[in-house]
């Protein structure tokens, strides 16, 4: 069994202690910035979004920033806000979904560098509570949710990085946690063998049903998904189809039953494997599965994705020689014996859950230290 401690965060662990100032719209990104350079210790998230979107990008982006306050790894908020009648509904709405502080300043209050004056004074408290935080010891990944995601895929991946990750995730599961995979685009042309591991008839033609309109949408655009999936670097990595691609992706998902498909951001209601529908693009794709409350992201990379995230550390695990000799800044986990010393996927996957257990204790990402913190809470594209 594996043993770690983590920060208690509204019920669940939490593998960070981040105290956030969150700009809820791209007029507030300065006094965002500004907060988060005159106080040591914050987080700044800014982004070009929160004004005048419709429809379910407005639904996306809400569900993302709403994740964002609710996150286990986040011990406070502190939102910048525009105007006072949609940040007061946002901060109203979200103190009533958690325990942990969560303030705001207003940019129309008086401009950008009072909002700085007053939010700097509230942020400098929270992280001096946020510092009396202590972590208690855990077992086990009950309470965890992990983000499962592939980038800059290649020949190796589906034989074995994405192969390694799904005996990580089987292990995850079987000791109380949860995983949820996405990006609808690469199960095309494998969703009868996840329909097959679907819980229940609802389930399997709820990812159907996601594969036809990602495919409805790529043809009503009038758009050739070759060349936009598998993308170039794919291409060159030896993967050849979508299908070809798909076949490999699905590997990191392990063996155990789909539980649901969730949207965009959404919070599974219980333990076990779920996926999301998504689109395809890395940042976009590890900003929802972060939504979704995953307080770590497992990312198998061949060429290697240097992608990370602000919220929930990136864990990288390649299992391809040549990047681990190219791109070792990018990577956590090397697995290339796999395939240069028949090393076994077991043994592979015993090591990236060696590797989440030291990251959750507190290890830094590769994509930590070297800062790729990508935040994008609209996707768009397939």
């Amino acid at each position: 069994m594996h043993e770690f401690s983590a920060f208690e965060v509204d019920g669940r662990p939490g593998i960070r202690n981040h105290v956030v100032v969150l700009s809820l719209n791209s007029f507030c990104n300065r006094a965002t910035e500004l907060i988060a350079t005159a106080v040591r210790g914050t987080l700044p998230l800014v982004h070009p979004f929160g004004r005048n979107e419709i429809g379910i990008y407005r639904e996306r982006f809400e569900r993302t920033i709403e994740g964002v306050v609710l996150h286990p790894n986040v011990h406070s908020v502190l939102c910048v806000g525009y105007e006072p009648d949609s940040t007061g509904e946002f901060v109203e709405r979200v103190k009533g979904l958690t325990a942990k502080p969560v303030d705001s300043v207003l940019v129309l209050e008086g401009g950008t560098m009072n909002a700085v004056n007053a939010g700097a004074d509230k942020a400098i408290w929270m992280v001096i509570a946020a510092s009396e935080a202590r972590r208690r010891a855990m077992s086990g990944f009950e309470g965890f949710v992990f983000g499962v995601k592939c980038g800059g895929s290649d020949a190796t991946s589906g034989v074995a990085s994405n192969a390694a990750i799904g005996e990580a995730v089987d292990r995850i599961i079987e000791m109380g946690g949860t995983a949820i995979f996405s990006e609808t685009t690469e199960i095309l042309g494998a969703e009868h063998i996840l329909a097959r591991r679907a819980i229940n008839e609802d389930v399997a033609k709820k990812i159907y049903r996601a594969v036809e309109a990602n495919e409805k949408m790529a043809m009503d655009a009038g758009i050739d998904l070759l060349g936009v999936n598998p993308v170039p670097d794919n291409i060159r990595g030896g993967i050849t189809t979508i299908e070809e691609k798909s076949l490999g992706a699905i590997m990191k998902t392990g063996t155990h039953p789909i539980q649901d498909v969730l949207s965009y951001g959404q919070r599974p209601e219980k333990a076990g494997l779920y996926f999301m529908d998504s689109p395809s693009a890395a940042s976009e794709v590890v900003t929802g599965l972060s939504a979704s409350g995953a307080q770590m992201v497992l990312f198998s990379t061949g060429s290697c994705n240097p992608v990370g995230n602000p919220i929930s550390p990136v864990l990288k695990v390649t299992s391809n020689p040549r990047t681990v000799a190219r791109m070792r800044q990018h990577l956590d986990v090397d697995i290339s014996d796999v395939l240069t010393s028949g090393t076994s996927l077991r043994d592979a996957g015993d090591r990236i859950v060696d590797a989440i257990a030291a990251v959750a204790d507190g290890r830094l990402t590769t994509a930590e230290v070297t800062g790729h913190l990508e935040f994008a809470p609209i996707p768009v594209g397939l």
